[in-house]
């Protein structure tokens, strides 16, 4: 009963804050995206999370926040490591679209200190900089839908349900900004982006919430979730120049995508116990 109370409220507040700081993100546009407001709406799970875990988990470490073995540590560091450097180099390979610059690096460094630098200064200012921005948004996700709800969902509905229900919750989350054009590039036609979109969230919940039942704790969700955005959005896609790459790699490309599903498969086919654990918080 305390399980469906807090997944009632857990739900009604994520769901309903969310949609507030989608609609001003939709509203208002790239203003509101340089104004950094998808971190705000990424931090919005960790909060409501928190707020619940405080209201009916006092004794319990609600979101997961346990040691975990070093095995774990290193599977979600190497299972998105894997699936995105083969999907690129396999794309780099018959299209020559490597251009062994790194302008994405090089533009974030601009941004940060406001001026151009030399290229080596630039690489390790975004490092620095980036990484973490990348652990702690990952962090605000993660510790709301693998840290708290999915273990309580698979406590009121048993592994299976609790995969496919988390999975829409999460799509849905993000479904108001992907339509609106502000999640992925604007040009390219929802008819492709929202099946893919859904491909890729059902492949990722299952990777996720494995490690999460898997090591009990939610850390190797949060670096797995980290490392993913990390690689795609800053290191990989900033080495690769061709405008039609979205189409191939990325979380929407066909090759990244068929290497994710084919982890997802892999691990639900190797790694069916785990999926059975129960966690108590």
């Amino acid at each position: 009963m305390q399980d469906k109370k807090a997944l009632r409220l857990y739900l009604i507040i994520v769901l309903s804050v969310s949609a507030v700081i989608e609609a001003v993100w939709i509203y208002l546009g790239e203003a509101a995206s340089l104004a950094g407001i998808s971190t705000l709406l990424m931090m919005v799970p960790f909060i409501t999370a928190a707020i619940v875990g405080r209201i009916y988990y006092k004794k319990q470490r609600a979101m997961g926040f346990k040691r975990c073995r070093f095995v774990h540590v290193l599977l979600s560091i190497l299972i998105p490591l894997i699936y995105l450097m083969l999907s690129y180099a396999l794309f780099w390979l018959f299209t020559g679209s490597y251009n062994g610059h790194p302008s994405a690096l090089m533009d974030a460094a601009a941004a940060y200190s406001g001026h151009e630098l030399p290229k080596n200064v630039a690489i390790a200012i975004s490092l620095a900089v980036t990484l973490p921005v990348s652990f702690i948004t990952a962090l605000g996700e993660e510790a709301g839908w693998r840290g708290l709800m999915h273990p309580i969902m698979h406590r009121i509905w048993g592994w299976k349900k609790a995969i496919i229900i988390s999975g829409c919750v999460w799509a849905l989350w993000h479904l108001p900004i992907v339509v609106a054009g502000l999640y992925y590039p604007s040009e390219i036609s929802l008819v492709y982006v929202i099946p893919m979109f859904i491909v890729e969230i059902a492949a990722l919940t299952i990777i996720l919430s494995w490690l999460r039942m898997a090591s009990g704790s939610v850390w190797p969700a949060v670096i797995l979730h980290a490392v993913h955005n990390y690689l795609d959005q800053i290191v990989f896609q900033s080495f690769t120049s061709n405008e039609n790459s979205v189409y191939y790699v990325g979380e929407i490309g066909i090759i990244t995508l068929s290497l994710t599903v084919i982890a997802a498969v892999i691990i639900l086919v190797k790694g069916r116990k785990a999926f059975t654990l129960s966690l108590d918080s």
